[in-house]
Parts: structure tokens; C-alpha cells; sequence
């Protein structure tokens, strides 16, 4: 016997989509621009070869700013603009370059955090803006808006896959580290890059970190310093260049320039001046290419390494540390 049922109420529910209903809290435009923008920060990045720049969202009244890691790399010193035009130092709380995201703190207790939403309720279709400095500080503050894309969009990014949002919001470089917001106003992502950056599109889509991931990598990063599982080597290096390899007849690979105290590399005798051949079978001739294979383990993953010592190759078998505990340590 057949039950009559709903059609309306459960048209969406029957396609795996929640029923839809009246969001009061939806704002307009201007008022997502009033109450988000006085959370969104300029971040300068100072380092020797120059400097660079990108945005932030305010995470705590008390001075923490979330942001992209790229944005603070390769910085030495770092300065915070915020919306109030006042300009803060800051310094390096914690970063995680698999997530691609890096805290910040500046001596101040009065900001304005902003409102975190929850990722998991973001659907194809949904309003969405974004605030940064598009093209750097100069255009700081401007306000682009869009649709979601696409959710749980795995996009490789240098070796490793990041689950991420997809927008056509107009985002350009400085909108790195900066908010995507939903149409409650609420943040439900961190912008990290363009699609045209690692594909051969045009760039007109733009990406975001959903903010689930956020909040739990900021938390482990403000609660114990580091990011739970994360492997470490200990290994610094840079690549051997051809001339030096027909030169003194080396094998290519990378020349290590610094070994971690207490890293896992220390603890198998790995020591400046070694030539890194290989891991698990896999050849690395670069510091991204070590980088980017690393992104496949996890700390307490065993892994067999392979260097060149005055004519010789030798072979270990180690195991990898987690990222935080090993620096804490050494």
C-alpha cells in the first residue's frame, strides 16, 4: 500500500541534499562587508632576499591570525596591518606546510575575530565572498563575491592532495591566507591559491581550505605547538649541480647542508656533507622533491635511505619522528 508523502519536503533529502530552508541570518552584501572586514589583516613577510605579502583572518580578540603558510615561508620578520590601519610586528606561533596554514600572533587584546561557520554545511550553489589584498597591499580590503563551485575538490599541490573548496569568487595572489565567508557572514574557508597555479586552466577558480581543517590545525598548534602526526627527517640540503657531479664524479642527489639534532636522520649517522640518494626507492635530487615525498608518511612510518659518504653508498632503515615533539627535543 502506497503512503502519500511530502514532494516538496522531501525532494531535495531524496538526492542526498538536506531539506532547504529560510536562513534569517542571511546578510546583504554590504552588511557581509560591515561585520567581517574589521577580522580581515594585511601580513608582510620580511626576509633577506626581500619581502612578500598576503592576507589573514583574525582567529582571537588577544592578537592570533590565522594564514596561509606560503604566505610566511620564507620569513625573518613579520608585520600585521590591520583594518584600523594600525601596523603590528608579529610573531610565528606554529605552521603546517601539509595544510598550508600558519599562525601568527600581535601584542594587541582588542581586535575583532572573526565568526567561524562550519565547513560541512557549504553546498554547490552557495553565496560566498571573499576579502583581501587581491594585488597586494595597495588594493587591501576589497571584497569579491561568487558561488561555491565544488566541495571536497582533491587538487595536488606540490606532491600532496588537499581536500579543498572551490569558488569563482575573483581571487588573485594576495587573497592567499585570507577569508572566504558564507552569506551569514561567517568564515568557511581559508583562499589558499588558484587552480591555475598547479594545472593548465585559466585561474578563474579559486580554492579554499574548508573550516573544519582550519580550526582543528590552529587548535593543535595553540594547544601543544605542532601538528599531531606529522613525520620529520631532520635533513637540510640543496641540489647538487651538474658541473659539481662530472667535476668530482658524484653521484647526483641531494648535498646535505645540516642535520636536525636529535632528528631521525641524526640518529642513523646522516651527517652534513652526505649526498641523499634516495628514499624507499624513490630518487630525490631536491629539497622539494624530499619535501614532497615525505608528504607520504606519517610519523612512526619506517622508511629505507640511501647516501653517498667519500665513495661509498650506504643504506639505513629509520624511522621517522613526529614534526613538533622532534623540535621541542632538540
Amino acid at each position: 500500500e502506497f503512503v502519500p508523502i511530502d514532494v516538496e519536503q522531501t525532494a531535495n533529502e531524496s538526492i542526498g541534499f538536506p531539506a532547504l530552508a529560510e536562513q534569517e541570518d542571511t546578510l546583504t552584501l554590504r552588511e557581509i562587508y560591515i561585520k567581517c572586514s574589521p577580522s580581515v589583516v594585511s601580513i608582510t613577510s620580511e626576509s633577506r632576499s626581500g619581502s612578500s605579502s598576503g592576507s589573514g583572518v583574525i582567529f582571537s580578540e588577544d592578537g592570533y591570525v590565522v594564514t596561509n603558510y606560503h604566505v610566511i615561508e620564507s620569513g625573518e620578520s613579520y608585520t600585521v596591518l590591520l583594518a584600523d590601519d594600525r601596523s603590528q610586528p608579529a610573531r610565528l606561533v606554529g605552521s603546517d606546510p601539509t595544510s598550508d596554514l600558519a599562525v601568527l600572533q600581535v601584542n594587541a587584546t582588542d581586535l575583532t575575530p572573526a565568526e567561524f561557520g562550519d565547513s560541512d554545511d557549504v553546498y554547490v550553489g552557495d553565496d560566498v565572498v571573499a576579502i583581501g589584498d587581491p594585488l597586494g597591499v595597495e588594493f587591501r580590503g576589497t571584497m569579491t563575491n561568487g558561488i561555491v563551485s565544488a566541495i571536497n575538490r582533491n587538487v595536488n599541490v606540490n606532491g600532496r592532495t588537499m581536500n579543498l573548496i572551490q569558488t569563482n569568487a575573483a581571487l588573485n595572489s594576495g587573497n592567499s591566507g585570507g577569508p572566504l565567508i558564507n552569506s551569514c557572514g561567517q568564515v568557511i574557508g581559508i583562499n589558499t591559491t588558484k587552480i591555475g597555479t598547479f594545472t593548465d586552466s585559466a585561474g578563474v577558480e579559486g580554492l579554499a581550505i574548508p573550516s573544519a581543517v582550519v580550526k582543528d590545525i590552529v587548535s593543535q598548534i595553540l594547544n601543544q605547538g605542532y601538528v599531531s602526526g606529522r613525520p620529520f627527517l631532520g635533513i637540510t640540503g640543496e641540489r647538487l649541480s651538474v658541473f659539481y657531479q662530472r667535476y668530482y664524479r658524484l653521484p647526483a642527489g641531494l648535498y646535505v647542508t645540516a642535520v636536525a639534532e636529535g632528528s631521525s636522520a641524526a640518529d642513523v649517522g646522516i651527517v652534513p656533507g652526505d649526498i641523499l640518494l634516495s628514499i624507499d626507492g624513490t630518487n630525490i635530487r631536491t629539497q622539494n622533491e624530499l619535501d614532497t615525498a615525505l608528504y607520504h608518511y606519517a610519523a612512526g612510518d619506517q622508511m629505507d635511505i640511501v647516501i653517498y659518504r667519500s665513495g661509498y653508498t650506504m643504506q639505513a632503515t629509520l624511522t621517522l619522528a613526529e614534526l613538533g615533539k622532534a623540535a621541542q627535543t632538540s
